[in-house]
């Protein structure tokens, strides 16, 4: 039997996978199960479709404590030391700089596969961690309350169908989750008319590490800066763009030739910033693309099952903040089932649960409810609206004000997740 039993290996899950590690709790481990059904993970093989995520510097703060944070920057990591929002061709613009926080930076850009690659690599250096991959769960059998000390799930793999056993079944198995279906979870949900693409270019002058948030009118468009991996034009760069579109215009930009596809992009730059990158290049050999949609969990947790990431809320990529709720639930989940198991608590009893749900919840909601007004504010162009969010830009300028947005999108607002060190267990 397991103590805790994860399913989904996804960025999400392998970091919860990490903070319960042997490498953090070597004299009293757990044991720690990971049900994945890509195998190519397993493989090392961690895709290359140019998505990347701008980690807040609180999810940078958690990484650091559970110990993988080094091997994604041995990997390369790209510090965001400003970031720009504008609204359209507006010409007010509000820079959030690192300075002005006296931090080295706001957060960080990373690549998926990096960041896939450094996980993987610490859960293997842990020996309390089972891989079971490639697997998928089929059926879950709920403990009866008051009795079972275990929750019982049934997986198909290589091996044929088997059961596994638990005390805690954590699903991070992302927005459609299997976990949360299973154990009959009922959901929120609003969905947006846009389709996110995703895609890489390189650029002919460096980025200088600025990220760039604009506002256009069919949604967000995000220029996130990445490494450089030309070493033949060291002033050149790597941008991540996600392009948020209406729907109705996705299929045509998708099969648009590579030189009409380029114009479309370059429209959405502006010109400005086109003259200060220089010529761009397509990088990726596919255009990505997904579907953003506002989801939230009507409950977190039921006795010995509790959801984290994805498969507990989704909110729309405005702001980056999506994958960096995830982390925060991964750190606040695996600081109460450290601690309770030194003081011989049942990670899986509901009592324990509660304190993960009272912590995560109005935090998550929060931050899906403001990015939702955000997106619907800004790709809005009904004229009093557009005045009000450009009175809004201008505040946002004032330091104090900035200071809060800062803050905000950087993962500081709030209690922050602590991993209890070996020496406290």
């Amino acid at each position: 039997m397991f103590d805790v039993l994860i399913v989904g290996g996804g960025m999400v899950g392998a970091s919860l996978a990490c903070a319960l590690g042997d490498k953090n709790n070597r004299s009293n481990s757990l044991k720690v199960g990971l049900i994945e059904a890509r195998a190519d993970l397993l493989q090392g093989q961690f895709g290359a479709d140019g998505r990347a995520s701008a980690v807040a510097l609180g999810s940078s703060h958690i990484w650091q404590n559970i110990g993988v944070w080094d091997g994604m920057l041995r990997r390369g990591v790209s510090p965001m030391h400003c970031i720009q929002i504008s609204d359209g061709d507006y010409p007010h613009s509000v820079k959030l700089r690192r300075e002005d926080i006296k931090q080295e930076a706001l957060g960080y850009v990373v690549e998926n596969a990096t960041t896939q690659a450094a996980l993987w690599e610490f859960i293997d250096r842990c020996h309390n961690i089972e891989v079971i991959c490639p697997a998928k769960i089929i059926d879950i059998v709920k403990p009866k309350i008051g009795s079972d000390k275990s929750i019982e799930v049934k997986i198909s793999s290589d091996l044929g169908d088997q059961f596994l056993s638990a005390k805690l079944l954590v699903a991070a198995d992302g927005g459609r989750s299997v976990v949360r279906s299973l154990a009959n979870i009922a959901t929120t949900q609003k969905h947006y008319d846009q389709t996110c693409i995703v895609l890489t270019v390189k650029t002919e002058h460096s980025h200088h590490n600025i990220a760039y948030e604009r506002f256009q009118n069919s949604g967000p468009f995000a220029i996130l800066p990445l490494p450089s991996n030309n070493q033949n034009n060291p002033n050149g760069d790597r941008c991540c763009i996600v392009w948020t579109a209406a729907t109705a215009e996705i299929p045509t930009l998708i099969e648009l030739d590579e030189d009409r596809f380029m114009q479309e992009l370059c429209q959405r730059f502006g010109a400005d910033l086109l003259a200060s990158l220089g010529k761009l290049t397509i990088e990726s050999k596919q255009r990505a693309s997904y579907v953003p949609q506002w989801m939230h969990a009507q409950t977190y947790i039921q006795p010995r099952l509790a959801l984290i990431g994805d498969a507990a809320h989704t909110t729309h990529p405005v702001a980056g903040q999506g994958m960096n709720l995830g982390i925060r639930d991964v750190g606040a989940i695996a600081e109460i089932i450290l601690t309770a198991h030194h003081k011989g608590e049942d990670i899986g009893s509901i009592d324990v649960l509660k304190r993960y749900q009272t912590w995560r919840r109005w935090d998550n909601l929060g931050v899906i409810m403001l990015t939702d007004i955000t997106n619907r504010l800004f790709s809005n162009q009904f004229f009093v609206l557009q005045w009000l969010r450009r009175i809004g830009l201008a505040l946002a300028s004032l330091l104090p004000f900035k200071r809060i947005l800062m803050h905000f999108m950087m993962g500081l607002i709030g209690r922050q997740p602590r991993l209890p060190k070996q020496a406290d267990l």
